[in-house]
């Protein structure tokens, strides 16, 4: 039979250390649903003809509250992020909202995921809380 180690043969400085260690802080975490693009190369010199559309309807879901914050990333501009509020727009919602974003309907979205994005801390974090 394997013999498992017991306690006493732990080294007495990790278990010192483990006991010494500092509980976490208590955080109120928020769900947040993270829709992400892959654009397609030379989004920049391809997107205009869709472009007002595109923020319009992210706007309008935003003054709906349901966004708390998305854009594209820069240099290079390759995708984009959005952070929707899960408690307001179900993950279907995210997925029909993206369906028909004119930029996805265009072909200038290669991919696209939902994940569940919970924040625990930062300055935007304190403000949903």
């Amino acid at each position: 039979a394997e013999k498992r180690p017991s306690e006493g043969d732990e080294p007495a400085a990790k278990r010192a250390a483990t006991a010494a260690a500092p509980a976490a802080p208590v955080v109120k975490p928020k769900k947040m649903l993270a829709l992400r693009y892959t654009y397609v190369e030379g989004m920049l010199e391809k997107r205009g003809p869709y472009r007002s559309e595109h923020l319009e309807k992210a706007i309008k879901l935003s003054e709906a509250g349901c966004v708390f914050m998305a854009g594209a990333f820069n240099d290079p501009c390759d995708g984009a992020v959005f952070f929707f509020d899960g408690d307001k727009i179900t993950r279907e919602e995210v997925e029909k909202w993206a369906e028909n974003d004119p930029y996805v309907k265009a072909g200038l979205v290669t991919k696209r995921t939902i994940c569940d994005y919970m924040a625990v801390t930062g300055s935007l974090h304190a403000q949903l809380v």
